[in-house]
């Protein structure tokens, strides 16, 4: 566990290794564990939809030497949803970074309970 530093300030799709971007907090975390636990070969996101994530875990993974897992990349997001509300996960918002999720209405809450809004606002 170890707290971000850095910021986002590599705005662009692809990533290149840049000083005080947040990502370099993840390569860093993730070169200690890898220190701590040798045999590690792996690391799996729960990326979803997002390029932008998704690039970033790759290229902080390519540089330790590391796979890079998305079990979830391209899945539907209505059944994802679902099926974690369906196996007991009570998931609760922690950020809201997307037009029509309002902080002072949405952040805090279980997924269970935004699902029928979740619903809306992608249709």
């Amino acid at each position: 566990r170890r707290r971000i530093q850095g910021s986002t300030r590599h705005h662009n799709l692809s990533y290149d290794k840049t000083p005080g971007d947040e990502v370099e907090d993840m390569f860093i975390l993730l070169n200690e564990v890898k220190r701590q636990i040798p045999s590690i070969t792996a690391v799996s996101s729960g990326a979803i939809a997002s390029d932008y994530q998704r690039l970033r875990v790759e290229s902080v993974c390519s540089r330790l030497g590391l796979v890079s897992l998305a079990y979830l990349w391209k899945q539907d997001q209505s059944w994802l949803l679902q099926e974690m509300i369906n196996n007991g996960i009570v998931a609760i918002t922690v950020k809201v970074a997307t037009i029509g999720l309002d902080p002072a209405k949405h952040l805090g809450k279980e997924i269970a309970y935004l699902m029928s809004y979740l619903h809306k606002l992608k249709e």
